[in-house]
């Protein structure tokens, strides 16, 4: 199941601020964790309820946001890189905060997301993340994170093997893509590494 993603903006030639970017990169990243959470079920990996389904959607929101910021950090000067990942995690919260208060009923979503953010952060910041791919402990972590929501079942337990083999590196590419649409204009500076290597 495909989601198709509108990464250009409709006036080219105007000048897009970096948190207009960061605004329009937050809602591709909702698209892509909730056509992530569609193709799970597709793929025969079932939800035992609405909660459990928007958690997943979060998992894969908060995997979306630290990618690009490991991505930012070769497209965006010191100065801007702060703006344009704050602004992303905000806006990123708003999408879950609309969303889940339609499904799950009312609810601070906003908070718990950031702090998970936070934590996820801390986590996913000491994995490998180089030549604009994200490396098998990065991977291995986010797909740990899928599993727990999702159970060890005999049919859940295997997610893990999907969000590795095939979600992660799929979403890493989708995402470097539309940021890169999306900052075409931004002047990028030549890649100077994401932090932690292979």
């Amino acid at each position: 199941m495909a989601t198709r993603i509108r990464d250009r903006w409709r006036n080219p030639g105007k000048q897009n601020s970096i948190e207009d970017s960061a605004t329009a990169l937050a809602y591709i990243c909702w698209q892509l964790a909730l056509t992530s959470a569609r193709n799970l079920h597709a793929e025969d990996f079932f939800y035992q309820d609405d909660r459990q389904r928007v958690a997943v959607i979060q998992e894969y929101l908060i995997f979306l946001n630290h990618v690009s910021d490991r991505l930012a950090f070769d497209r965006l000067s010191e100065a801007e890189r702060p703006i344009f990942v704050s602004t992303l995690a905000h806006s990123s919260a708003a999408q879950l905060q609309r969303n889940a208060s339609e499904v799950l009923g009312a609810g601070d979503y906003r908070a718990s997301f950031i702090d998970l953010l936070n934590q996820r952060n801390t986590d996913y910041g000491q994995c490998a993340f180089s030549n604009g791919a994200a490396g098998y402990s990065l991977l291995r972590t986010f797909g740990d994170r899928i599993k727990v929501i999702m159970g060890d079942d005999q049919t859940n337990r295997w997610v893990i093997d999907q969000v590795m083999d095939v979600d992660g590196p799929q979403l890493v590419q989708k995402l470097k893509k539309s940021l890169s649409s999306l900052l075409n204009d931004k002047g990028a500076s030549s890649p100077s590494g994401s932090g932690k290597q292979d």
